[in-house]
């Protein structure tokens, strides 16, 4: 199977950042990474830029632009990962200390209360940053490996 992502540029600002001209538009980076959601394992990908601006190495800027995204990717899902783990001891750092507490003490539910607090906000970021994160790289990755034809 194969998916076909057809991009008109009709100014140069379509691809280019309009204050810097050395990089590729964060908003056409977008584009590609939301055309390309859908796509299956299996599925091979072609992007037809079909350009009326004259740019020497487009297709090499539009590579690096796709490398530039997967590192950061890469660096924010990192930065997930010792979050969540900060996330971890503070929580175990609280249900110890409630633990130290007698019955009856306020201070003993709520120091309970704030454990399983940065425990559930672990949970979440695991569950839902880190797959949008993971499915994310997946897309870049595959528009990476795509054959692109410049017109």
């Amino acid at each position: 199977m194969k998916k076909i992502i057809n991009v008109d540029l009709i100014d140069k600002y379509d691809f280019l950042e309009r204050y810097n001209q050395n990089n590729v538009s964060a908003n056409f980076i977008e584009y590609l990474i939301k055309e390309a959601k859908y796509v299956s394992k299996t599925t091979d990908i072609y992007i037809n830029i079909n350009t009326s601006f004259k740019q020497d190495n487009l297709e090499e800027m539009l590579i690096n632009a796709l490398k530039e995204e997967y590192n950061r990717n890469v660096f924010d899902h990192h930065f997930n990962n010792i979050f969540q783990i900060l996330l971890f001891l503070l929580g175990i750092f609280f249900l110890s200390l409630a633990a130290l507490f007698k019955e009856g003490i306020i201070w003993k539910e709520i120091f309970l209360i704030g454990g399983w607090v940065p425990i559930w906000e672990m949970i979440e970021l695991e569950l839902f940053n880190d797959v949008r994160g993971r499915k994310r790289k997946f897309i870049i990755k595959k528009l990476l490996d795509s054959k692109i034809n410049i017109n």
